[in-house]
């Protein structure tokens, strides 16, 4: 799943109830700002959830899920999966709400290849399973002290909006 626009500025992406897999950086992007609600996403292989790309902190590119579910068909997956690793030096990615299994990695989140993950955003809030527990998170990463709102990334308006179904969230 390419997360991106062709607009230079920014492109706002809704997700919900939607069943999603891959392996490796099968979300990813650039510059779209995404939610995620109540996806179900299911890791079929070692890897990376997400790969966010967002290259400045004048990017409006951020992927918050809220209330997904991950997990694995395999028995036999157990701390095969990241939640995501840093496409570019900015990238900005929140898991909240969710049930984490035991497929995700205790580190939860990884490198991709750069030391410097000082602009880096990657937060959780109130995920539970047994992929959520944060004893071994990586220093990288961060436990939010409240969840991401919606409005946030789209605006007080956003349930007038065409795209928007509110009742189907």
């Amino acid at each position: 799943m390419v997360l991106t626009t062709s607009s230079p500025t920014k492109g706002l992406q809704l997700y919900a109830k939607s069943y999603i897999n891959g392996a490796v950086d099968y979300i990813f992007g650039t510059r779209a700002t995404a939610w995620f609600e109540g996806c179900d996403i299911e890791s079929i292989g070692k890897g990376f959830i997400t790969a966010n790309g967002r290259s400045s902190e004048d990017s409006d590119s951020f992927y918050v899920f809220n209330h997904a579910r991950v997990y694995s068909s395999d028995a036999n997956a157990f701390n095969t999966t990241f939640l995501g690793r840093p496409w570019r030096h900015f990238a900005r990615v929140v898991w909240q709400n969710g049930e984490l299994g035991r497929v995700v990695n205790p580190a939860g989140w990884s490198k991709w290849g750069d030391d410097d993950t000082s602009k880096l955003y990657f937060g959780e809030f109130n995920n539970f399973g047994p992929g959520a527990a944060t004893g071994h998170r990586a220093n990288f990463s961060q436990q939010l002290n409240k969840a991401v709102d919606i409005k946030e990334l789209f605006g007080d308006s956003y349930k007038s909006e065409w795209w928007v179904d509110p009742s189907y969230l």
